[in-house]
């Protein structure tokens, strides 16, 4: 799992997912989606096993249909504007659980399960 704050998930597509997760925090906000069905399609390209988003995504039948795995709070069809602000390799805290980066995220339709290590 790798942990970042806003945009900088656009500079992490260039570079090889190699199974791990995307933790995007959005601080929660309603007010445009952080992530398109562009981006997990490049996700999805580029290696990575899914995407987490503390904040809205859109294109949600497209992102469904990648083979990546993509919770976020909702949905909504505005766009964002593309800014290289925040941080890369941070703790993110969603709904009151603190995310560390380089933690291991399981999910499923009922909610995602965060552990310190890898397991099989």
């Amino acid at each position: 799992m790798l942990a970042i704050q806003t945009q900088h998930f656009w500079q992490l597509l260039e570079t090889r997912g190699e199974g791990r997760v995307l933790v995007i925090d959005g601080g929660g906000s309603t007010k445009c989606a952080l992530v398109g069905g562009n981006l997990a399609q490049s996700t999805q390209n580029m290696g990575w096993a899914g995407i987490v988003v503390n904040g809205y995504i859109k294109d949600v039948d497209k992102i469904n249909a990648c083979d990546i795995g993509a919770r976020a709070l909702g949905s909504n069809p505005m766009k964002s504007n593309k800014k290289a602000v925040g941080d890369k390799h941070v703790s993110i805290c969603i709904a009151g659980t603190l995310i560390r980066d380089g933690e291991w995220l399981y999910t499923d339709s009922d909610g995602i399960l965060i552990l310190k290590s890898g397991t099989t």
